[in-house]
């Protein structure tokens, strides 16, 4: 009886295990045409580069659309990789996919966006779109707490898959053609007028300052520069979430991981940003990267 019952456990489970399995591997042609195709190029050059001092960028977009590493690489005579895509990939494995190429000395800045819940640690539906297509093999660093977490997001990547059938030729920011020898958001990128969407919002679970903190001393322990700072934020944004910025800053502070500085340096005036209160123009870029040649510079005398 005892055998029989498993038996039927194992034929009801096994073919639901091959389908995730088989959704999970799908590709999504959106990934190949876009932006996003920054995952792989990022992990390329980081592998040319793993025995050489480097600058590499780890944070969502607001990296991706907001620094200019041609201006980090000349101010610091170093190459620089900026790895920023998405922050739907989630702030564990923007770190996880690339850490193993992460050496002594190299400079490391970690601008996540603020926080909104889990999502922002474990990533959504674009962490599989990423993963299926360009990365499979980063399956294999998932932990079995993301998989909890992302496995509601299955159907939704099956859903996207057969919506971005066919995707090609993509133009403008958002395609691949877009990015840059070092992983930037090259395209000239101007002011445009746009409604406010983001509401960060509790505080940050224990979790995340448990993730926060295993990068921090990760770091610490191979002689990795690490310097965490706020993301770029727009000022109307910034403003009407000031309060609960300020308590996820303590938040971290509290918790033995503070930024390098405080939130409001990074807060730019609107007219900086293109079309949500993270992506900057390209003047923007080159304003806050000159903040931050000034942020690491100081960080380098200190350390």
């Amino acid at each position: 009886m005892k055998r029989l019952v498993v038996k039927s456990l194992l034929l009801i489970i096994l073919p639901i295990i091959v389908v995730n399995v088989i959704i999970l591997l799908m590709k999504d042609d959106y990934s190949l045409q876009s932006n996003e195709i920054n995952a792989a190029l990022s992990y390329e050059r980081l592998d040319s580069l793993r025995n050489d001092k480097k600058i590499v960028i780890i944070a969502g977009s607001n990296g991706s659309w907001g620094i200019n590493s041609q201006m980090l690489a000349d101010s610091f005579h170093l190459p620089v990789v900026n790895t920023s895509t998405h922050a739907g990939i989630g702030i564990r494995m923007q770190f996880e996919m690339y850490k193993h190429f992460l050496k002594k000395d190299d400079i490391v800045l970690f601008c996540p966006e603020y926080y909104s819940g889990t999502n922002s640690l474990y990533g959504e539906s674009t962490l599989l779109r990423i993963v299926s297509t360009l990365l499979p093999h980063e399956y294999l660093h998932f932990s079995l707490r993301q998989w909890i977490h992302t496995y509601k997001y299955i159907g939704i990547h099956l859903q996207e898959c057969i919506q971005h059938r066919g995707t090609k030729n993509m133009e403008g920011p958002y395609s691949a053609k877009a990015v840059n020898q070092f992983g930037d958001i090259g395209a000239l990128r101007s002011y445009e007028d746009f409604d406010l969407s983001y509401v960060f919002k509790g505080k940050l679970d224990t979790e995340t300052i448990d993730y926060l903190k295993y990068v921090f001393s990760y770091s610490e322990e191979r002689g990795i520069k690490l310097i965490y700072l706020p993301p770029a934020l727009m000022q109307r944004n910034y403003l009407d979430q000031e309060k609960q910025i300020d308590s996820l800053a303590a938040d971290m502070s509290n918790n033995g991981v503070p930024y390098f500085t405080e939130t409001k340096r990074y807060m730019f005036p609107d007219s900086l940003f293109n079309n949500t209160p993270y992506h900057m123009t390209t003047e923007g870029a080159a304003i806050r990267t000159h903040r931050l040649v000034e942020d690491i510079k100081l960080y380098l005398e200190n350390k």
